[in-house]
Order: C-alpha cells, then structure tokens, then sequence
C-alpha cells in the first residue's frame, strides 16, 4: 500500500525530466550526423603544409626558391615546428579524471517509480586504460570507479511490498523525508571520435556501462534502482603534445540507454594524460615567406648543379649519413624519418614536373648477397612508405633493392669506401627542371643535418655508418 503526501507535484517533476531527456536525445543525433557528415566532406583532412625548403607557386609570379634572395618591401618570414602524425600510435592513459553532474528519475511505467523523486548530485570517476589513434580518429578504453552522491526526497511509505514484487524487502519509510546517498560503482566507458584541425580539436561519442556491488546504483530504497546502467552521449576533446607524451581536456553529455527502474544523465568535464608506447609523431618544420611582386634570384648555380639541369632523368644520391637506418634493420633513425618526409612533401609540392620516382636501396659488399638484397629491399619500401604517407600515391613510387650488386666502388679498400657504397638512391623520371628540386632538398637537408653536404650525382661521394 501506497501513501503519496504530494500527487500533483511528482507526475510534473517526472514529466519535466522526461521531456530534457528527449531533448538530450534529439541534439545527440543531430551532432553525430552532424560529425559524420563534416569527415565526409574532407575537413576531417589533415593540412599538411610545405616542409622548409619546399618551393611555393604563386599565380602572379615565378616560383622563387634559393639560398640567397633580394626582396623589396613587404616580405616577411615566420618559421614554426609543429607535431604530425605519421601513423597508428597506441598510448596508456593514467590517470584520466572526470567530475560532473549527475540527475536521475524513477521509470514512471515502475511500480517502485512512486517512492523516490527526481535527484541530483556530483560524481567523480577516476580512470585507467589504453587507445589508438591515427591521423583521422582517436578510440579508447577506460576502466575505474564512479563515486556518485545524490541528494532527493522520498514521495510515500512503502508498508509491505510482498503483494507486488514478493522478493521485496519489507521497509518503513517516512514520506517526504529527505535523503542523501553516496555509491562507489564499477564503471568501464569506450570513447570514439574524429579528429579536426590537425588532431587538436575532436568529436565524437563517449559510451559508460556502471556496474553496483551489493546494492543497486542511484537510490536509496531497496529494490529501487538498478544492478547497471549504460550511458550514451557526445564527447568533445582538446588534445596538446606534452613532454612527449598526449594531455587532453574532455567534455561529454551522456543519458541513459537502458530500459530499467532508474533514467539518468549527468555532464562531465575532465583531464586525461596519456604515454606513448611508440612513436607515430613527426617534427615537422614550416616556414611561410610573404613576399612582394618583385623578387631577384642570387643563388648561384654550381657546375655540379648545371650538370644535374641538363638530364631529363635525375639521380639523387643520399649517403647513409643523411638517409640512416638503424643497425641491420629497415627503421630510419628519428632524423632521417623527418628529412625523408620533408623529401616527400617536396616531390608532391612539384607532382606535375616530374614522372615517376625510383627509390633503390645499396649496400657495401660485406656479408651474404641474399641477406643484403632483403635488407635493401625492405629499406627501400620503408623510403616508398614515408614518402606515400606525406603526398605522393603508390604509382608515383616504386622500390628496388639491389644489395650489393651495383657498387660505386669495387673492390673496396678501406673503412670509406665500404660508407660510400651505403646508400639510397632516388631517381626522378621526367624531370623538367631540377633547380628548384635540387635547391628545396639542399635547403631541407642542411637544416635538418647541419653539417652534411647536399645530394649527390652518380658522380658524388657519400658518407657512411653502420650496414
């Protein structure tokens, strides 16, 4: 037997609740239509801008690129790094941290819904976990605790419920009493989302299941509440690079997705710090020069340089200082990933003057001729891979490994001439005009390796490390 102390008020409470839910519910589709619909447009797209050195077209004037330039009034230059992603990364997150608000209503459809009003309180949820993430979006799986305290009253006395649900607890209760209730519950939540702006700025949609123990979650009355309830809602996301690692500040809005006695919502506002496990970054280097109509050229042009101009199909020869791979193996050193990726971004700037690229992978002729083919062959691909993944397509690329078989120096006498012969070769099919290539690449690869020298003809040395 039920005694109610205020019937009008309760149905208009719960009324109100409903009609907010409903609310929740329609601006959460709407939002990740919303989301779904800009990745597809292309703004998901990371910009990727000219590394240094990279030449800049201007449909009023020549390309002007050179160590040397005389510009009149009005240029201005602004050199900046920034972080790119270069891959699929993987992170552990501890801690990650959230604290909101919390509302919850009884299901009006339950014949427990007449105990309890609406409540409203605070809740923290203190998290640990793992993600993904690549270029386009971010995925992440958290485990904790919810610590939830929520603050209602009480509508009726409950006298004996045996006659309506015969495994209830026989519970006296004062109407209109006020209560405050505190529960620590299990919660595991899932996080997908799309990046925007380059990564920083993200979207998505957040899912939370929260579990109980020995009593059910969000009410005071036995038998009133639930062992569980599955939160669903839009995530927003600011992320930064920090010491080498990922800081980000999160925002959700997450209602209830479960059909039992208790409806809920909550807002949640929090602060996460993940560590890499590998290294999917780059350091990218961009420097944006403003320059006036008139620009005069004072590079001068080497003999070296002529020689390269008058070929329609141009050789680059990188040594193994400049493009270097880490003993035995086809991973390229942190620089070298860097300079091959600004090469990358400086074939694509210039994809209409040239045809097809060819990257050849050389060794010195030490140790077995089917080991070293492998080996510069997968060294090779690893080239061909960073250069598809700053512009250039699979067609524009083609890897070759010759091992040992195409020497610069045979036989080999000393310690530099075994260096010279460890090298990787870049042929450019169709070349137009090597000057502004030749020039972007020396300009990238002094910055990035101040003390080397610039690529080589067939004609050039190179300088060499470990095979």
């Amino acid at each position: 037997m039920f005694t109610e102390n205020d019937g009008k008020t309760h149905p208009i409470s719960s009324k109100m609740v409903q009609v907010a839910m409903r609310i929740v519910e329609l601006s959460t589709v709407l939002l990740t239509a919303g989301c779904f619909l800009i990745a597809n447009s292309g703004l998901a797209q990371e910009d990727i801008p000219s590394p240094t050195g990279a030449p800049e077209k201007d449909s009023k004037g020549p390309v002007t690129v050179g160590s040397e330039e005389n510009v009149d009034e009005g240029k201005a230059s602004k050199t900046i790094q920034r972080d790119k992603i270069a891959g699929t990364g993987i992170i552990f997150t501890a801690p990650a941290v959230d604290f909101g608000y919390l509302s919850t209503s009884p299901n009006s459809a339950n014949i427990f819904s007449k105990l309890e009003a609406p409540a409203s309180g605070w809740l923290v949820e203190p998290k640990l976990g793992f993600g993904v993430f690549s270029e386009k979006i971010a995925l992440d799986l958290l485990a904790g605790v919810q610590i939830s305290n929520l603050s209602g009253r009480r509508l009726g006395t409950v006298v004996n419920l045996a006659n309506e649900s015969p495994d209830a607890d026989y519970t006296k209760l004062t109407p209109e009493q006020p209560y405050t209730d505190q529960k620590t519950s299990t919660i595991v939540e899932g996080d997908g989302r799309i990046r925007f702006s380059g990564g920083v700025y993200q979207a998505g949609l957040a899912a939370s299941a929260i579990f109980s123990s020995a009593q059910k979650i969000y009410s005071s009355v036995p038998d009133v509440g639930a062992p569980y309830i599955v939160m669903v809602g839009p995530q927003f996301v600011y992320e930064q690079r920090f010491s080498g690692n990922i800081f980000r500040v999160s925002s959700s809005a997450q209602f209830s997705a479960t059909g039992n006695q208790r409806s809920a919502f909550n807002f949640k506002f929090g602060a996460s710090y993940s560590f890499l496990l590998n290294s999917p970054y780059l350091k990218v280097t961009e420097k944006k020069v403003v320059k006036s109509k008139t620009t005069i050229q004072k590079s001068i042009v080497t003999t070296r340089e002529q020689n390269i101009i008058q070929n329609e199909n141009v050789t680059f020869i990188f040594d193994s200082q400049t493009i270097n791979f880490k003993f035995n193996k086809s991973e390229l050193s942190e620089k070298s990933n860097a300079f091959v990726s600004g090469l990358g971004q400086i074939f694509a700037a210039q994809r209409s003057d040239w045809q097809q690229l060819t990257v050849e992978g050389h060794t010195d002729s030490k140790g077995n001729p089917e080991y070293n083919k492998r080996l510069s062959q997968a060294r090779a691909e690893t080239v061909k891979r960073v250069l598809i993944d700053n512009g250039l397509s699979s067609s524009d690329v083609v890897a070759i490994g010759y091992g040992k078989e195409r020497l610069l120096i045979s036989p080999e006498r000393n310690e530099i001439d075994f260096a010279k012969n460890r090298r990787v070769e870049i042929k450019v099919k169709g070349l137009r005009d090597s000057r502004i290539l030749q020039r972007s690449i020396t300009r990238l690869q002094s910055e990035i390796f101040p003390s080397t020298q610039g690529p080589q003809n067939q004609e050039g040395q190179g300088q060499g490390d470990q095979q």
